[in-house]
């Protein structure tokens, strides 16, 4: 091979080599390329899953404070009932009326923190629920309680035997239960008497028969007493496990 040859081919060796040593940096900077495209996509899907979370955080405190704002209105005019039976009887059950737009409120809250969990956080939701709704309850029997007995004062002056008896007959059902007894076998024949003689006296004064019902499950200062303890042990775990599941989420 003359030098001519020589040289051509040491020269496409060089070549060669040249191309070899390129495709390797070639390929050395896509596998960089590569690994810096997947650490950023590995990044944004972090910060993507840590928004998120944060996110849904947020969405889930929010339903929890609502609904201990609406149960705490709710539970307020509960108060405010309690009280009217008291003071002026005969408007309690314009109050109690005005209580529904704030029981509609908590049970909508209600099935939010339902839909939003988890599930020990709805469980403490619903019997928080219940909680305020029999506090509301036991107001308004109280508050009725309190107008039937002012109706019956009023008419003590004209009737006075009748609204006596009145009196000792569903001072009788009180103490033997027999209200909830009724239109059951379990009514007893005395009860029954009783109840039939009722009627007519209370068509005699005037009052209705359905404030005796009231009568004769009177709720007492006690039992309001009681209700408001166990809200405030039913606020007690529903902010509990509402804690534990946003600490979960942080």
């Amino acid at each position: 091979m003359d030098l001519q040859g020589i040289g051509a081919v040491v020269a496409a060796g060089a070549a060669l080599v040249s191309v070899l040593v390129g495709h390797r940096h070639v390929k050395a900077a896509i596998q960089t390329a590569e690994a810096t495209y997947r650490s950023a996509v590995d990044a944004a899907r972090t910060q993507g899953l840590n928004e998120h979370n944060q996110w849904r955080r947020t969405v889930r405190r929010e339903a929890y404070a609502a609904l201990l704002q609406a149960v705490l209105n709710h539970t307020d005019h509960a108060g405010k009932v309690f009280s009217q039976g008291a003071e002026d009887p005969r408007r309690a059950q314009d109050v109690f009326a005005a209580s529904e737009p704030l029981a509609t409120d908590m049970s909508h809250k209600k099935f939010v923190v339902r839909l939003e969990g988890p599930d020990e956080v709805s469980t403490a939701a619903q019997a928080l629920i219940a909680a305020a709704e029999e506090l509301m309850d036991v107001c308004r029997v109280w508050a009725v309680s309190q107008l039937a007995r002012s109706l019956l004062d009023d008419r003590a002056a004209v009737y006075p035997q009748e609204v006596e008896r009145v009196r000792d007959i569903t001072a009788a059902f009180r103490v033997e239960g027999y209200w909830s007894l009724i239109g059951t076998p379990q009514m007893p024949d005395e009860a029954n008497a009783m109840l039939g003689e009722l009627r007519p006296l209370m068509r005699r004064i005037d009052v209705s028969l359905a404030y005796m019902g009231y009568l004769c499950t009177s709720q007492s200062a006690t039992a309001y007493g009681d209700a408001g303890h166990a809200l405030n042990s039913a606020i007690g775990e529903f902010i509990t496990e509402a804690r534990m599941a946003l600490d979960e989420e942080a």
